[in-house]
């Protein structure tokens, strides 16, 4: 998976939306992939400001 084909499905994936083997594709591309990482922790930050924490996104932890 590319940089672009992740951050696409980033929100989708901290939403819960995506099925369990893209989320795991997408999730292996960031714990690799440092520039996604960062997308990944403004866009967890950003839904959590967003929606107060209550969606999927705030029960996925990044490290």
């Amino acid at each position: 998976m590319t940089c672009r084909e992740t951050v696409r499905l980033i929100c989708e994936y901290l939403e819960g939306r995506l099925s369990p083997g893209v989320a795991a594709v997408v999730s292996r591309h960031i714990d690799r992939c440092p520039n996604c990482h960062l997308v990944l922790e403004a866009a967890q930050k950003t839904l959590d400001t967003y929606f107060d924490g209550h969606t999927e996104a705030s029960k996925i932890r990044v490290a």
